[in-house]
């Protein structure tokens, strides 16, 4: 038996987001399950690959089921998004760890939560637009007749929303360099990790430009695509993904662990200036020697 390119990416994504959904569980687990952390989204984009790169492997076996291929084809498709998501939480944990005498007028936190809300219905209309696209090549797939395909209206839609999103997020972090000074030591490493995965996630990003509007290309055709198609996709998203996570990952395992009832603080500049953690009390907090400013945990808590 002959693997595909598609088949052997499979594999690699099987063989990578398995292990990081552990980790990505575990970050979402010590630093809050809350969309505004961004953790969630490592838990769902490798959720994602992982069903997807299922699916693919099960065509091997299923040639003939059609909604095998349109399902990991769908998943494939929409993988920007919580790349996007992420990201995003990074930029909103740094910008709420400062404090609010030196935060920039923009971006604020109304304009955070509307980046986030676009990115998401960007992510929705994706999803309609695979559908809508499945719908059309299905029968083509089954038959083994050459597939033909527009790319439907609410995947260009979705695709101009990451556009949008990912423009909107590239200047809110570079806004938040402005005050660089007034972020903690421990959290001016989020901000590191959002521009060392930006160019990354840029490629992942010009590839589902590139497959939604320039379909003449057969390079980037989702569907019925030349020979080498698989390799773009290796190159310009499987590849793009894994640097883009490991990148997330590494930095959530070096954040310092906070408690739940006292993450309040850590998100919160007013409470932890006067020293409370969520419910206004009073905590301890590690030696400020190594300039990082974290609660510790209490005598009846475990990490």
């Amino acid at each position: 038996m002959t693997l595909t390119i598609y088949n052997k990416i499979s594999i690699l994504q099987l063989a990578f987001f398995a292990p990081s959904l552990v980790v990505a569980g575990t970050l979402s687990y010590r630093h809050g399950f809350r969309r505004s952390a961004g953790w969630i989204y490592l838990v769902i984009l490798s959720l994602m690959r992982i069903i997807g790169a299922s699916m693919e492997l099960a065509t091997i076996s299923s040639p003939d089921n059609a909604s095998l291929a349109i399902g990991a084809q769908t998943l494939q498709n929409i993988g920007l998004s919580p790349l996007i998501l992420v990201l995003l939480g990074l930029v909103t944990r740094t910008y709420l760890a400062m404090s609010e005498t030196s935060r920039p007028a923009l971006p604020n936190a109304r304009i955070l939560r509307l980046l986030q809300l676009v990115v998401i219905i960007g992510l929705i209309l994706s999803i309609v637009g695979g559908i809508n696209m499945g719908n059309q090549v299905s029968d083509e797939l089954v038959n083994g007749t050459p597939v033909s395909y527009t790319v439907a209206t609410e995947s260009k839609a979705g695709i101009a929303l990451m556009i949008v999103g990912y423009v909107l997020l590239l200047l809110s972090a570079v806004a938040l360099t402005s005050g660089l000074s007034a972020i903690p030591n421990g959290e001016k490493r989020l901000l590191l990790a959002v521009f060392v995965a930006l160019p990354f996630v840029f490629v992942r990003l010009l590839y589902s430009i590139l497959s939604a509007f320039d379909t003449s290309n057969p390079n980037f055709r989702q569907f019925g695509g030349s020979t080498n198609a698989g390799y773009y996709v290796l190159g310009m998203c499987t590849i793009m993904e894994i640097i883009a996570v490991i990148i997330f990952e590494a930095v959530g395992l070096t954040l310092p662990y906070v408690p739940h009832n006292e993450r309040g603080s850590l998100l919160n500049p007013t409470r932890a200036v006067h020293n409370l953690d969520s419910n206004g009390q009073p905590l301890g907090q590690y030696p400020q020697s190594n300039g990082q400013y974290y609660p510790k945990l209490q005598q009846n808590e475990s990490a």
